[in-house]
């Protein structure tokens, strides 16, 4: 091969074949994705025994729980530009050690207030891991799997929101509440060292920005090492033009998510983002609480969060291979059903077994649901501007994802009924499935669009 020959990276990503690189980016982002779930719902596990040890009302925790959502919204935006700047594998490791050294803190914590900014910053870290995770795997995974990747290392965010349910049930007793930030700070801090020796570079990021060549033709040679890339071949992407603009300021990367049809796909793919963390996160902050006060035992109510984790779980990777398949529009249905499940849990007199299934029914539809709009974004959005797309919408989904939890919390001060509350809970995703059905119609005007990886492209 001459010096002077070309590899366009966008076609050899396509074209790649099962290969172990690739494989172990989707293992080890899958491990550090369980380990952020872990800590986002390390509070809310931890959560009734601190109440009952400190006899505090558990209305008091609202601001806990809403301070590490703001401080999640915050990590977004933050990392997601880190990432751009330095790369996503520093970025990664560094939201790591962010995230594990403050969940270790809060072993020591002895009130609300420290809590609260505990809670805040750990969510700093927990917020950055997410769109660093997805523009990294949306970055090596060929166009027709991009919503299957997504969904799989979302398995991994799930299964670690759910484990912290058999440690509440089976260590909290013994161990007490610390037990719960233990383990959420040690591992992610032992995580951050393998991902600083095993996790490689993203690709289009070193060829966007032109640099470490040598890296770039180690890394194609693994993913095809028929190509015996050299570090003096000129690497290029396809959508090498748009990708300058990656180079831009925040404010003209912004301007990107809104050009054409991002019109209209941005400000509803946000609207959908904020109904569903309404609903997502008021379950997943108040559920265990609030089934305690219903009558179920405390390892009960841990183990309904665990199932609908593991049933969001079931759902996301369901949702993810619909998308790859048909296209948003096939998910419309999904928030619809989840409506009136989340009403139902309102209902006095569910028995334990009726309450875990309805969980878990609930943690399909609600959870896999929104795991679909995280799968959906790579589908609007090119790799020029994915990592800001996917950082912006997170963190903007945090509007609902705090305002939840904390007007949920000031409903139950008022001693506003159980069943009010879930009715008004089932409300967001409502306005979700309209959102989807108005995506699903603009990508399919588009799906004849003659390349992968522009900005236009569905």
């Amino acid at each position: 091969m001459s010096a002077t020959e070309v590899i366009d990276v966008t076609d050899v990503i396509e074209r790649q074949r099962r290969n172990g690189l690739v494989l172990s980016v989707l293992i080890l982002s899958t491990t550090i994705m369980f380990l952020d779930g872990y800590d986002l719902q390390a509070m809310a596990f931890a959560a009734p025994s601190i109440i009952r040890v400190w006899g505090i009302d558990r209305a008091a925790l609202g601001i806990v729980f809403s301070a590490g959502i703001f401080g999640i919204l915050i990590g977004g935006l933050l990392f997601g530009s880190l990432g751009d700047r330095i790369g996503r594998r520093l970025s990664i490791v560094a939201s790591m050690l962010v995230f594990g050294g403050f969940t270790l803190a809060t072993v020591w914590a002895s009130d609300i207030t420290s809590l609260i900014v505990l809670r805040f910053l750990a969510g700093i870290g927990i917020g950055g891991l997410s769109p660093l995770c997805y523009a990294l795997n949306l970055e090596y995974a060929p166009s027709r799997y991009r919503g299957t990747a997504v969904a799989i290392i979302m398995v991994g965010y799930v299964a670690g929101s759910s484990i912290g349910g058999f440690i509440a049930a089976g260590l909290v007793p013994q161990f007490g509440w610390q037990i719960v930030f233990w383990i959420g700070g040690v591992l992610p801090i032992a995580g951050a060292v393998l991902c600083y020796f095993a996790l490689p570079e993203s690709i289009k990021f070193l060829v966007v920005r032109n640099r470490e060549p040598d890296e770039v033709a180690r890394i194609l040679n693994r993913i095809d090492p028929s190509l015996r890339a050299k570090p003096t071949t000129r690497f290029v992407l396809r959508d090498e033009a748009s990708a300058n603009a990656a180079n831009a300021g925040l404010l003209p990367q912004l301007a990107t998510l809104f050009d054409g049809r991002l019109a209209i796909v941005t400000p509803f793919l946000w609207v959908a983002y904020i109904a569903s963390s309404i609903t997502m996160f008021f379950l997943n902050s108040w559920t265990p609480i609030l089934a305690e006060a219903s009558g179920h035992t405390p390892a009960q109510a841990a183990m309904g969060l665990t199932v609908f984790s593991l049933g969001g779980a079931v759902g996301g990777l369901t949702i993810g291979r619909v998308l790859d398949r048909f296209g948003v529009i096939a998910i419309a249905v999904v928030p619809l059903i989840a409506s009136p499940l989340v009403a139902s849990l309102g209902w006095a007199g569910l028995g334990d077994s009726t309450y875990l299934v309805t969980m878990m029914c609930v943690g399909f539809f609600v959870v896999g649901g929104h795991q679909g709009l995280n799968s959906s974004v790579g589908q609007f959005y090119s790799s020029a501007n994915r990592t800001t797309a996917v950082g912006w919408a997170l963190s903007v989904a945090k509007i609902g994802s705090i305002g939840g939890p904390l007007v949920a919390g000031i409903l139950i001060a008022q001693q506003l009924p159980f069943s009010s509350l879930f009715l008004l809970a089932a409300l967001p995703p409502l306005v979700v499935a309209c959102c989807v059905l108005v995506l699903g119609i603009s990508q399919r005007k588009h799906t004849a669009a003659p390349k992968i990886d522009q900005t236009a492209a569905a």
